[in-house]
């Protein structure tokens, strides 16, 4: 069965979402022959995923920020799907562009499931031009979204985080919950660990801090202080995710880190691939959405508001938390978990004098 799955929302969706959902789909329909179509940075994650076939890509400069030239641009992207001849189609995505592809894909008579566009393309069109959309309209997925999954409506129901069906985090909640895909989620990648970094290391602990995510609410200002004060523990501390590293490499580094101190972005994702143990700075959003292996507590009584703009006026304060805490988090968990990596790497790399 020649299947496309599509996901194109950021990274660490793809991280989160695709790369589980497709080995999940993998395991449940042995015949599946499994293409992927994602976007930016996710193609060249999914070039490791083993379960995928073909990686499909929609380039930047296909994507365009005017609603118009993105729907004649996506119209060249679905008539080349059509051209592959998929027995299967399935949409996970919930962004107003993937939904419109996935609609137009449905109405040229395709195999469509998941998520698309709650009304026809030619009656959308009609719609556009006569001004019956406001631009909410385009950002709220419950106003054009229609779906066969069964209970998508909870996706975007408030306080969704709360309920005991997304006790293990979002991608469970939303592929397992909203999406009735039956099965444990299996995100791990064989990626070879980066044993020139392991050795230069020399037999120290691996931290990494991954302090900047999109939006002011997933900014830790105290990097730089908390980095030296981690390296004066006795800590090898690095931080290289601004995109200058290749993802395999990456994860291979990430592979040999003891620890990956982190704020709600892709990095925590990126650790789950590889089974590096996460210590999670919440700020705004409630561990539970992310299930890490460990967080810092609240520091604010407004915390977990889960809003883009701080409702409180105090420029998320709540990510303000004192270097100090967060090292003493690192020395508790490290010092219970000593020699997690032992039994990944040879062991005269972490005690080279041994």
């Amino acid at each position: 069965m020649k299947t496309l799955v599509i996901r194109l929302m950021g990274l660490g969706d793809v991280a989160s979402i695709l790369v589980p959902s497709v080995k999940l789909i993998s395991r449940s329909f042995a015949d599946a022959h499994i293409d992927v179509l994602t976007y930016g940075a996710g193609v060249e994650l999914m070039q490791l995923v083993p379960e995928v076939e073909n990686v499909l890509a929609v380039q930047r400069e296909q994507w365009p920020s005017d609603l118009s030239q993105a729907m004649e641009s996506f119209f060249v992207i679905a008539a080349q799907i059509e051209h592959k001849k998929y027995d299967l189609i399935i949409n996970l995505d919930t962004w107003f562009m993937p939904c419109f592809l996935a609609r137009v894909l449905k109405d040229s008579g395709q195999c469509v499931i998941g998520n698309y566009l709650n009304r026809p393309v030619s009656d959308f069109y009609s719609g556009l031009l006569a001004k019956r959309y406001d631009q909410e309209f385009f950002q709220t997925q419950k106003r054009f979204i229609e779906s066969t999954f069964p209970l998508i409506g909870d996706w975007w129901e408030y306080g969704w985080w709360t309920r005991p069906e997304a006790a293990n985090g979002y991608p469970a909640y939303y592929l397992n919950h909203c999406c009735g895909l039956d099965g444990d989620l299996d995100f791990r990648l064989d990626i070879s660990p980066d044993e020139d970094f392991l050795r230069a290391a020399r037999g120290k602990p691996i931290v990494a801090l991954s302090a900047s995510g999109s939006g002011n609410q997933k900014q830790y200002r105290h990097r730089e202080s908390l980095a030296k004060m981690l390296a004066e523990s006795g800590y090898v501390v690095w931080s290289d995710f601004d995109g200058s590293l290749p993802i395999k490499d990456l994860l291979s580094r990430l592979k040999v880190s003891d620890l990956l101190i982190s704020v709600p972005t892709s990095s925590r994702w990126f650790a789950r691939l590889v089974d590096c143990p996460v210590l999670l700075i919440p700020g705004a959003e409630p561990p539970s959405m992310t299930a890490p292996d460990l967080f810092v507590e609240p520091v604010q009584d407004c915390q977990y508001c889960v809003a883009h703009t701080c409702r409180e006026g105090r420029n998320f304060a709540c990510m303000d938390v004192p270097p100090a805490t967060i090292s003493q988090r690192v020395d508790g968990f490290l010092a219970e978990n000593a020699g997690r990596r032992m039994l990944q790497s040879p062991a005269q790399e972490r005690n080279p004098s041994g």
